[in-house]
Parts: structure tokens; C-alpha cells; sequence
């Protein structure tokens, strides 16, 4: 399904911005869930033995319980970006090799 309007990188790229963003090693890489703004790292999903690449496709609550989204709350929620109403337009989609895009979530701000 052709989603438009949303930001579209090669992975190559995408994987650039990342490195330029936030340095080469990807534990500390930032996304934020477009669903709850909760701002989580690649490290937050490893120390809890949930693979690193869950980081940019879901919000870390859907790993440690946390139920539905919930307004002010930004401690994370159960949602993902392959799920039905995807990054609710605040995502991007990264193109693979072989074309096939993925909706991802957005790189969160750098603070350092």
C-alpha cells in the first residue's frame, strides 16, 4: 500500500542519518513512538532481551505491558508501526534493497 506523504530513504541513507545523528554505534540510536512520544533507545529494548531491531518499529511499552496510549502519558505504550494505522503519519518509510518499504518510526532529536 502506497503511503504518501511520509518521508522516503534507501536503507543506506537511512542508516547514514543514523550514524550522522547519533554515531556509530546503533545501541544509542533515538526513535520516538508516534502514538505516546515516548523516546526510547536501541539499549532500552537489549536490556529488557527484546531484539534491537523492535527499536524503530515499536514503542517499547508493547514489550513491558503497557496497554493502550494514553494522553500526557509518554512512559510508553503497545504501539507499532506495522500495525494498522502505522506511525499515524509522524514515521517514514524506509525502502530495502530489494524495494520493499517498511514504515518506520522517526529518529528522535539528538540532546547531546
Amino acid at each position: 500500500m502506497e503511503k504518501s506523504g511520509f518521508q522516503k530513504d534507501t536503507l543506506a541513507d537511512w542508516l547514514t542519518e543514523g550514524k550522522e545523528t547519533f554515531g556509530e554505534d546503533f545501541s544509542q540510536w533515538r526513535f520516538i513512538c508516534p502514538a505516546c512520544g515516548h523516546i526510547q533507545t536501541v539499549q532500552d529494548f537489549t536490556d529488557i532481551g527484546v531484539s534491537a531491531n523492535n527499536a524503530y518499529q515499536e514503542c517499547i511499552g508493547r514489550c513491558t505491558g503497557k496497554g493502550s496510549p494514553k494522553e500526557g502519558d509518554t512512559s510508553g505504550c503497545n504501539w507499532a508501526a506495522y500495525g494498522l494505522f502505522g506511525t499515524l503519519g509522524k514515521g517514514r518509510i524506509v525502502v530495502t534493497e530489494d524495494g520493499t518499504e517498511v514504515e518506520v518510526f522517526q529518529f528522535a532529536a539528538q540532546t547531546d
